[in-house]
């Protein structure tokens, strides 16, 4: 049995949900996610206990796990408890999952069945299980920004954080059961607060942790919920379940990891300084001399060793996908969900050159074909080829007298730049439906932090017609990918904002179709966009000039058409290292 078996089990639950539904690419999307976690991590505890290495190992961790459970939230319900029939009759059951950290050592952890608890008789009827985690563009804006020399970015962990949220509300009765993987006897135990795998203990985490930030004088924000800023400090912490990001001077920063300690149990703090490589979110950071780096190498490495890619490839896709080719079985289904689930992440953490590739082919995942496991496996041919290409910015100014004087000008030290770019109904494949790419590159401190590529999902001449559909026009195509652009850059400086960082408005977008600039200025005697209604409100946005200036950038200078079409290998180089550089921060290697 797989170590996470309850993963694999709740994206099977959802992969029949889609199909019930219509074949829902989403929810296999979201079942692609969870099965490309699965595949990262993997150990089977009948081979473990079979294994005179593992054995004693995975014994002793297992018995840490069960005295940690037993000392915090659970009690031993035996055979002779008057509690004991309830407990057999209600217990939701658990597993304890088994695994070897990078660090080589052996961790067990008690991980509930969530998805067969009965919710509305544990949790009662309407409770609000969404929790908040710091979106992935927040923690590359912070780790890309221009900072002094005596600011610090510090990682600390609060160790088996839903074990220490506030206990259950009085009158909260829970029963989970755990099978001896040893032993193979059934143990049963009541709750008295969340553990892994339980559908509502996100939310109850967050609802621990989140007050106590705003106890110790941080704001939470409004845009990004996981976003807490300390004003009089100037000291910002990002919030990822149990993973806190901090950002500020070294002082303040030792001071809320010192507070932070005196509440939870936490792990020790790791810093990011010079020529210490750390991992975080799964992704690898390291700074050397005045840069940063943001790397994904070693889950490349992984997901290349998982789907058996040993080729390579120059660009990351190189043809349409053929629908006519056959669909495929089952099993294939199910590689290639967790292959796309791993380019996904990919293109959300820090491998943007395969954003456009991603979503082309994410579109295939509710009846994936042959053809669409061959560009995949492409995709990762040329990951594995490219696997050192990283984000990176210079974060020490070079002349601090500069960052002084903008600072007295009121003006932000980070150099933005926003590009934006649409192709005109480009992707022939049925399932497309001749929609039109969309695609958006922002950059803070000439690092990306911001890519986006999306198929339009909006009707372009009249919100009547009720679906995405192919303009006549391709400047309305370009028009509408800037009115989503605004929209989307205009979110990302609300979340800068409560951050304590400065976002320059009016900003500047650039754009390379002039059609699209001269209507957002209003300023065409004649058109031939006269059947777009006006009144839509991303029309509105573009002619508010308060918020964007428009201005014209030659296609070739454009980095947002990495995000819009296949490219050939030359002019797609060409973009990918303006945005990307090639750098190994595995020096061990």
């Amino acid at each position: 049995m797989s170590i996470y078996s309850v993963r694999l089990s709740k994206a099977s639950a959802k992969l029949n949900a889609a199909s019930k539904d219509g074949q829902d690419v989403h929810a296999h999307l979201i079942a692609a996610m969870e099965m490309a976690q699965t595949a990262q991590k993997d150990m089977d505890w009948r081979k473990a206990l079979d294994d005179p290495v593992h054995r004693p190992n995975a014994i002793k961790a297992l018995k840490d796990e069960v005295d940690s459970l037993e000392a915090t939230i659970l009690t031993r319900i035996l055979p002779d408890d008057p509690e004991f029939a309830d407990a057999v009759k209600y217990a939701c059951p658990g597993r304890f999952l088994l695994d070897i950290k990078r660090s080589l050592a052996y961790k067990v952890r008690g991980v509930k069945q969530g998805f067969r608890e009965d919710l509305e008789q544990t949790d009662g009827p309407g409770f609000n299980y969404y929790s908040s985690v710091v979106k992935l563009h927040s923690v590359r804006i912070v780790l890309m920004k221009r900072r002094p020399r005596g600011r610090a970015l510090g990682i600390k962990d609060v160790s088996t954080a839903f074990l220490q949220s506030d206990p259950y509300p009085e009158g909260t009765i829970k029963y989970i059961s755990f099978r001896d993987p040893i032993t193979r006897v059934w143990h049963y135990y009541r709750q008295s607060g969340p553990i892994y795998g339980e559908v509502s203990a996100p939310k109850r985490w967050e609802d621990t942790i989140a007050p106590w930030f705003e106890t110790m004088g941080f704001k939470r924000g409004e845009n990004e919920r996981s976003c807490f800023y300390n004003a009089e400090r100037d000291l910002l912490i990002l919030l990822y379940v149990d993973d806190c990001l901090a950002d500020g001077d070294a002082a303040d920063v030792e001071w809320i990891f010192k507070e932070l300690e005196g509440r939870f149990k936490c792990k020790s703090a790791d810093m990011v300084t010079d020529l210490l490589t750390q991992d975080y979110l799964g992704m690898v950071i390291r700074v050397e001399g005045d840069r940063v780096y943001m790397s994904m190498a070693k889950y490349i490495e992984n997901a290349c060793r998982i789907i058996g890619i040993t080729g390579s490839s120059w660009v990351p896709i190189n043809q349409p996908i053929d629908t006519d080719s056959p669909e495929l079985s089952a099993k294939g289904k199910a590689e290639f969900l967790t292959a796309v689930g791993m380019l996904g992440w990919l293109a959300q953490t820090v491998r943007f050159d395969v954003s456009y590739t991603y979503s082309r082919i994410a579109q295939h995942s509710a009846s994936p074909t042959e053809s669409a496991m061959k560009a995949v496996r492409t995709a990762f041919a040329y990951l594995l080829q490219s696997k050192h290409f990283c984000i990176s910015a210079q974060i020490y100014a070079d002349d601090v007298d500069i960052m002084d004087q903008l600072d007295k000008l009121g003006l932000d030290s980070d150099v933005w730049s926003f590009m934006v770019d649409s192709d005109h109904a480009g992707n022939a494949e049925v399932q497309n439906k001749r929609r039109s790419q969309n695609g958006l590159c922002i950059k803070c401190n000439e690092a990306p932090v911001v890519c986006v590529s999306k198929a339009s999902s909006v009707a372009f001449a009249s919100p009547l017609i009720g679906e995405a559909h192919a303009d006549m026009s391709s400047a309305a195509v370009e028009i509408f990918s800037v009115g989503n652009a605004c929209l989307d850059i205009m979110a990302v400086s609300y979340v800068v904002e409560e951050m304590g960082m400065t976002f320059p408005i009016p900003f500047t977008l650039e754009m390379d179709n002039d059609a699209a600039r001269i209507f957002c200025l209003g300023s065409a005697h004649k058109t031939k966009l006269k059947h777009i209604d006006c009144r839509q409100e991303w029309v509105k946005c573009l002619r508010d000039r308060k918020i964007m200036t428009p201005v014209h950038v030659d296609s070739k200078d454009n980095d947002a058409d990495l995000f819009t079409k296949i490219l050939s290998r030359e002019p797609f180089e060409m973009v990918r290292n303006r945005i990307m550089v090639e750098h190994n921060v595995h020096h061990d290697e």
